[in-house]
């Protein structure tokens, strides 16, 4: 792969002959096509292939909270999805090829030096209902420049990944200081199993926290009134 600046004619984007011409975050680029390989793959081939489709599957609906969550200077041209992607495969992938699974407790989602949340729970105990709660153990800055882990006012990032129906759900209307936060969530999930990740952003969105997984939990449903 060879990197370009813009002539006369600027970048070209396309595929003339065996090359193709793009630009990734503003850096223009020409590759050659890819010669197909006529050697089969190897059992360990397979088994990447295979993590990597499960990762992309998994991770795919929720690209732009991993390019939210892992926003990091230091990160160069890698994306936050490539990264997440990265330890999805390296971290969260159980089993043995062909049966792999996911151990959803180590699934990332964020990476930062914010302070996390601390005595993180998780629970059902109303109908339709999720709670979470934490401490809040941060100070008032005093001064607007001090650089610290935690304020009270950072944002709590909150990702739901409902297995049932495999559908992600975010909310961001909790601070620090609220110390829970109640989600009320549509009766036909009732019986629904929910997985539950965090991360705090700090109050003015320029750095967030590692992520949390705050657990698993199966939506309570109304208690059905007995027939006479």
């Amino acid at each position: 792969m060879a990197i370009f600046k813009k002539g006369i004619n600027g970048a070209f984007s396309g595929t003339i002959g065996s090359t193709v011409g793009s630009s990734w975050r503003e850096i223009n680029y020409m590759r050659s096509l890819p010669k197909p390989s006529k050697k089969p793959a190897t059992p360990a081939q397979l088994a990447q292939r295979a993590k990597f489709a499960l990762a992309v599957s998994f991770l795919q609906p929720m690209k732009w909270i991993l390019n939210l969550g892992f926003k990091d200077k230091q990160r160069g041209s890698n994306t936050g999805y490539n990264r997440g992607l990265q330890l999805f495969i390296t971290q969260a992938v159980t089993g043995d090829y062909p049966d792999y699974g996911i151990d959803f407790e180590k699934v990332s989602v964020s990476q930062g030096n914010m302070d996390k949340l601390v005595g993180l729970t998780l629970a059902s105990d109303a109908p339709n209902t999720l709670s979470l709660g934490w401490m809040d153990l941060s100070e008032e800055s005093i001064e607007p420049d001090e650089v610290k882990g935690s304020y009270y006012d950072d944002q709590v990032f909150v990702l739901l990944y409902n297995r049932t129906e495999q559908l992600f759900t975010t909310n961001r209307t909790a601070i620090r200081q609220d110390e829970a936060l109640q989600l009320e969530l549509p009766a036909i999930f009732a019986g629904h199993e929910f997985h539950v990740w965090t991360f705090v952003r700090h109050r003015e969105r320029t750095r967030q926290s590692i992520s949390q997984y705050a657990g698993m939990v199966v939506l309570a449903g109304a208690e059905e009134e007995p027939e006479f």
